[in-house]
């Protein structure tokens, strides 16, 4: 009798989790929630990249373009993949060789054309013996995404993304990486929109971020500038500086248009190729402050602008002797 019962309820366990695992099965999206948030951001500075090998991450990717109406790019082998080298029951297979290498890095055709203009980038991918197909390893180390938030998405009959991440984020480990989601075949257009509204920050959550500190100060002998901030990583990390304490550089004279100093911590660089112009404050190789009172191309990571100093006065201050020293503070 004790057997009997004992029997019944295993086969009852057996139904309970066999009915779980088909109701995940059918809804197209894994359960749970993503860690991380984003602010409302400008359709045109997000992107949808994605590697689709069979056409079902293809698929997902184009619904998620049109949940956040940003661009779409897909990655594209220089060797595009057949059902031989597909077949993963032959472990001698283009993709379980590629897969078993640390080292593959297959080659892709084109572009992300002005990548420096994204800040959103949806990365999506199917799953290759739990991990992310290695293209997706050359994508990444083809750009610099400091200061860029990367939202990864899979496709998979249900393997989780876990596995595939850590591999993929140490790539970029400059970048904002908000948890991934699974998605397969079935994964509606519906569900895909909840996901992508799910990642948005809501009202009460952007009036926080409104005070975020929008400015700091450069004292500079007699004379104290306020410097309006960009929004980066960069400033980010050194208004976390400021918060611990003022920071005192010296900056030396070079060119005939900038003074520039050690600022003794290294910060996150996002560079993209600018003209400067007088006012400007730039990070340079991630530790160096250069402060502009001429002109330069170059490519730097803008911190922010000088206010309320013209660009006459602003050379008379810096030239007046080859070194000068600069206090950064919050106020």
């Amino acid at each position: 009798m004790k057997k009997s019962i004992h029997v019944f309820i295993f086969l009852l366990i057996c139904c309970l989790l066999i009915t779980l695992v088909a109701c995940d099965g059918k809804s197209g999206v894994d359960a749970g929630a993503d860690k991380g948030k984003l602010p409302p951001t400008d359709p045109s500075n997000i992107l949808v990249a994605y590697f689709s090998a069979t056409g079902t991450t293809k698929g997902v990717a184009e619904k998620i373009a049109d949940a956040t109406d940003g661009d779409i790019y897909e990655i594209v082998p220089s060797q595009p993949y057949t059902q031989e080298d597909l077949a993963y029951t032959n472990s001698s297979c283009r993709a379980n060789n590629e897969q078993n290498s640390a080292t593959a890095r297959p080659a892709i055709n084109g572009n992300v054309q002005d990548m420096e203009s994204y800040d959103v980038i949806y990365l999506g991918y199917p799953i290759w013996w739990g991990k992310a197909p290695k293209i997706i390893y050359t994508f990444l180390e083809s750009y610099e995404f400091a200061g860029k938030t990367i939202v990864p998405f899979c496709t998979s009959g249900g393997s989780s993304i876990d596995g595939s991440l850590s591999e993929i984020q140490a790539l970029a480990t400059d970048a904002t990486w908000l948890d991934g989601r699974r998605f397969d075949a079935s994964a509606t257009s519906a569900q895909i929109k909840t996901w992508v509204d799910s990642l948005i920050m809501t009202s009460e959550e952007t009036d926080g971020e409104k005070e975020m500190t929008e400015e700091i100060f450069l004292t500079i002998g007699d004379s104290k500038i306020a410097v309006k901030l960009e929004k980066n990583s960069a400033v980010d990390a050194l208004v976390e500086l400021l918060k611990q304490d003022d920071i005192t550089y010296v900056a030396n004279e070079y060119g005939g248009f900038e003074k520039v100093g050690s600022l003794g911590h290294s910060l996150p660089r996002s560079d993209v190729q600018m003209t400067t112009k007088a006012g400007d404050v730039i990070l340079y190789n991630g530790d160096q402050i250069v402060l502009f009172y001429g002109s330069n191309s170059w490519r730097y990571t803008k911190l922010g602008t000088m206010q309320g100093i013209s660009a006459e006065e602003l050379k008379a201050l810096l030239t007046k002797t080859d070194a000068i020293t600069v206090k950064i503070s919050l106020n």
